[in-house]
């Protein structure tokens, strides 16, 4: 899929026990892909992590105590120069409060996204003519600070790759989390803290 992405859903379908995930580009094509509960669990702790990686901690590590210099450095040598070379020790920040910024964040990504809107109708369906194919394989470029880059692979050879920034990478969770727990697949997915998350909602997101 070489077009830019522009319409993301995902929805349980009960008669299925599978996720339907359709995927709408800029040039009006729709890609229909089966994503089972197996792949969701395999596939959800690199996703889960790379959005962990996109929390903004700066602001916590501005507020952090700097740490004291080490006993016998040269800093701490009365009369001794500075040892300008040797970079400070970044403070340390725990899980706990990592979730508590990454929920927050979870939850201000997806008040600012459209949850309302289907796909376009007159958008030329891929995979018509064998209907939505099952993803048996993933490959996730980690966050480089700007977007993430999934790469799905499904049973007959069909590779198809969507580009998320941090919005949409929050939204993409947020709909496999829900859809999941919609599911009853009891795989415990959660995005940082889940009290600081809406609660799940309607499964799209452009």
């Amino acid at each position: 899929m070489s077009n830019q992405l522009h319409q993301l859903t995902v929805k349980y379908v009960p008669t299925e026990d599978r996720l339907l995930l359709r995927i709408g580009t800029t040039a009006k094509t729709e890609y229909r892909l089966w994503l089972t509960r197996r792949f969701v669990a395999a596939l959800w702790p690199s996703l889960g992590g790379q959005l962990a990686d996109t929390a903004d901690l700066e602001g916590v590590l501005r507020r952090a105590p700097s740490a004291p210099p080490a006993l016998g450095s040269a800093a701490a040598q009365p009369g001794a120069a500075p040892a300008e070379d040797v970079p400070a020790p970044l403070p340390l920040v725990l899980p706990e409060v990592r979730d508590a910024v990454l929920g927050m964040e979870h939850q201000t990504a997806l008040q600012e996204s459209n949850f309302t809107k289907g796909h376009d109708e007159d958008n030329v369906d891929l995979t018509a003519n064998t209907g939505p194919m099952i993803v048996n394989g993933a490959k996730v470029k980690p966050w480089d600070g700007t977007r993430l880059v999934l790469g799905l692979t499904t049973l007959n050879g069909m590779n198809v790759t969507v580009t998320l920034d941090k919005k949409l990478l929050h939204g993409f969770c947020h709909m496999i989390v829900s859809a999941a727990e919609k599911a009853g697949w009891d795989l415990n997915l959660a995005v940082g803290d889940p009290s600081a998350a809406p609660a799940p909602g309607t499964k799209a997101v452009h």
